[in-house]
């Protein structure tokens, strides 16, 4: 563990000092940037990390390919975190470089577009919904003519019904249809949300199918977001086993999408080769609509920042999608060789608290926390520079909405800006009291000594951690930063199995000692009920040992409410149970600090056209692979 001693006031002013200094770096590399601004595709909702980016405004999309360009060549992608298996299903494997490179593999009835909304992908049209005299509901769905694999076999509707039963396999299915809670499953899943409502799948023709839902599901256009080939496996079983390295008895598993898997040197590399089969992209934003134009993708597995920087620099690599860092800033933003194409997406960075721990399961140790944090000064220092007024000086106060779309409504205004007063008012009531340094403690409880961890290795959220401990140490905390390199952090502390157990099971097993508060991002898409999912009890994406019998009855009730107004308003309500004590005490578990884009962009000088990458679950740098093409 690295422990960091609490800032005291030359600190705090000195780490201030170098957020301005920054401030002054970004700005002035405003005019170099703002042709590569211009090159990007979209605009999503939220991000995942933290991007260099001087500003980011919505403009054109990336340029397209010149007919003079070379049509060959490996696209070499830079990116920090390797993805533990391939398996992105199952509940040990949450990383988004995971779903980003099984969109160049595989695909499903809808993509996720740079908009940040649904697109029909392997469908000829939108899904047709009709509500049945029984207020069940049927969708039927017609797929595109000549659809195939990467093995030559046509994709049919009998793929689809085949993917539907791995899902099913084994569930204990309820007496009408359904799979229920879940139990006796043998596909490996953290989240079954919409596909337990499907009560019957029909296959009425090669291209045509229908599935019955109990009640209509608001995030229907999210299910199938992949579809499987039977060779996966005779059984579920088999598919769980043959997903992790992507290959099974025959060797590599067979492709819908524009690439197909390669090879896996793990620790260095991961390559895929172009499917010279593939039917071409539906993408909104894809201006190549045969197969890609370069040979294939490796991804370089590369943790260290510089070495990243180095390489693209060097033109070693082409693209980087990742975790944004300080210097990406003033080492590539400003680089008249490559082009910054980042867009905010669906992606929120927060503080999770560990509800099981001995401090934080007090609720009022939990909003002397929210009322000791300042996030007008972290988006002052940090992310107002790189994103201008893109993003909300207050921060972001919303888990299921996002500042920029129609129906965000901030739930923590309550804690705008720093209240120090109002922080040692509710620890006090607490029965809490400093103990002579400033720290305050407990007589049963002890010292407020709380440890925060994240990513290790990423400058910006290192900071972010430095300044909010720095805040904290003002209403009587000490906070102490527990990182972990890369992903690793996410198997060894919020995600740890023993974690994971003792979140699900309210601390009757597990260890609910491995983390106390945990900084990262929750990446999302266009159907924000996604989210509840790291919320729900029992659930293995909830790390947080958050258990609301209401919040987990109110969820299903959103996700089937048909008007729009009427369904976005309960979103809201949702996020006040996480967000806010309106509901209860358990709450107020989640501090959403800003959403913002991972750092995108590409290596112009080498590149005469790239792809938009939509920065979201289930899309990413891979969605318009088929559009990068090196110059000639």
């Amino acid at each position: 563990m690295r422990s960091v001693p609490v800032l005291g006031e030359n600190k705090l002013a000195r780490l201030l000092a170098l957020l301005l200094a920054f401030t002054l770096v970004a700005a002035a590399c405003g005019s170099d940037s703002e042709g590569a601004a211009e090159e990007e595709g979209s605009d999503d909702t939220t991000a995942d990390a933290e991007d260099e980016e001087p500003e980011v405004t919505e403009t054109t999309a990336p340029p397209a390919p010149e007919e003079d360009s070379d049509t060959g060549g490996t696209l070499i992608w830079a990116h920090e975190q390797e993805p533990p298996d391939m398996h992105l299903d199952d509940p040990a494997n949450n990383l988004s470089i995971t779903s980003w490179i099984r969109r160049g593999l595989l695909e499903g009835f809808y993509g996720v577009s740079g908009a940040t909304e649904f697109y029909p992908e392997l469908l000829a049209q939108e899904g047709e919904i009709v509500v049945n005299d029984d207020e069940t509901v049927t969708i039927n769905f017609v797929l595109r003519d000549g659809l195939t694999w990467s093995n030559g076999d046509p994709l049919t509707t009998a793929d689809v019904a085949y993917t539907y039963n791995i899902w099913a396999e084994g569930c204990d299915l309820e007496d009408d249809g359904t799979i229920g809670d879940g139990t006796g499953c043998v596909y490996l899943s953290g989240d079954r949300t919409g596909i337990d409502l499907i009560s019957d799948v029909t296959v009425t023709s090669d291209t045509e199918i229908s599935m019955t839902f109990v009640q209509f599901f608001a995030g229907w256009k999210a299910l199938f977001d992949e579809i499987y080939h039977p060779s996966f496996g005779a059984d579920a079983a088999e598919v769980n086993a043959n997903l992790p390295e992507w290959s099974n008895a025959d060797g590599v598993l067979v492709s819908a999408g524009p690439m197909v898997f390669g090879e896996w040197d793990r620790g260095v590399s991961m390559s895929m080769v172009r499917n010279d089969s593939y039917h071409g992209s539906a993408s909104p934003d894809a201006r190549n609509d045969g197969v890609a134009f370069v040979e294939g993708v490796q991804i370089n597995f590369v943790a260290d920042t510089d070495a990243q920087i180095n390489a693209l620099k060097a033109g070693e690599a082409q693209i980087i999608m990742t975790q944004p860092q300080l210097a990406f800033a003033e080492r590539l933003a400003t680089d008249e060789n490559f082009t910054v194409a980042s867009t905010a997406g669906p992606v929120f960075e927060h503080w999770g608290l560990n509800l099981l721990n001995v401090h934080l399961s007090d609720p009022l140790v939990r909003e002397a926390l929210a009322y000791g944090i300042d996030k007008s000064e972290v988006m002052a220092g940090l992310y107002t520079p790189l994103f201008g007024d893109s993003l909300p000086a207050e921060g972001l106060g919303n888990t299921f909405w996002m500042s920029n779309q129609g129906p965000y409504e901030n739930h923590q205004t309550e804690y705008e800006g720093k209240n120090t007063t109002e922080a040692i008012a509710k620890l006090e009531e607490a029965g809490y009291a400093d103990s002579g340094d400033g720290i305050f403690e407990h007589a049963d409880r002890g010292r407020l000594t709380l440890r925060v961890g994240t990513t290790g290795g990423n400058g910006l959220r290192e900071l972010q951690q430095e300044l909010i401990q720095a805040q904290m140490a003002e209403s009587g905390f000490e906070i102490v930063i527990d990182n972990v390199d890369g992903g690793a952090y996410f198997s060894e502390r919020p995600f740890a199995e023993e974690a994971i157990a003792a979140a699900t099971t309210q601390g009757a097993e597990g260890d609910p000692t491995i983390w106390d508060i945990t900084q990262f991002a929750w990446v999302g898409g266009p159907w924000p009920g996604g989210q509840a999912a790291s919320y729900l009890g029992g659930n293995g994406n909830n790390p947080y040992g958050f258990n609301n019998a209401d919040f987990d009855a109110k969820a299903p009730v959103c996700d089937a409410t048909v008007d729009d107004a009427e369904r976005a308003a309960c979103y809201n309500e949702l996020d006040q149970y996480v967000t806010t004590l309106n509901f209860g005490d358990d709450g107020l578990f989640m501090i959403p600090l800003t959403q913002k884009p991972s750092f995108y962009g590409y290596l112009s000088s080498q590149l005469s056209g790239a792809g938009v990458a939509p920065d979201a679950n289930d899309a990413g740098p891979l969605t318009n692979v088929v559009d990068f093409q090196f110059s000639s």
